[in-house]
């Protein structure tokens, strides 16, 4: 009984998230941008600690602390800053549960950006040419 009040209470969280759009469509592309490639980065940086450690290189013992904590910090900025532009980007929860998923491979948050970016300039442009096409259709 509880796990559904619980749930409810997320359910109205989010909704009110959504309604609130506290950043203009193209303000939020280019948080949610700067956030995923920061995320990349971040993989870029744990992944060379990694192989610092590996391979027995100078600065092998604080190479993935700094590294891990690096990335851990863009990792959850990555997590914030979808929940904090999903609405005003106007997707859909699906596609901000896709979003979220792709932040946990390496370089996931990478592809997510490119394919959503693929994806809003192709919405624009269909949008552009039905704009052309009904003022053509009106003269």
């Amino acid at each position: 009984m509880k796990k559904r009040g619980l749930i409810a209470k997320m359910l109205s969280l989010l909704d009110r998230l959504e309604s609130a759009r506290p950043f203009t469509e193209a303000e939020a592309w280019m948080l949610f941008r700067i956030a995923a490639l920061a995320e990349a980065f971040g993989w870029t940086l744990l992944i060379t600690g990694l192989a610092i450690q590996r391979y027995h290189l100078p600065g092998q013992k604080i190479a993935v602390p700094i590294a891990g904590q690096i990335h851990g910090t863009f990792f959850i900025a990555y997590f914030g800053m979808l929940i904090a532009t999903y609405a005003s980007l106007r997707w859909p929860r699906k596609k901000f549960l896709l979003a979220v998923l792709a932040g946990v491979p390496p370089y996931g948050s990478l592809l997510f950006e490119q394919w959503a970016g693929y994806a809003r300039r192709t919405k624009q442009s269909r949008t552009h040419f039905r704009s052309i096409l009904l003022v053509a259709l009106r003269d």
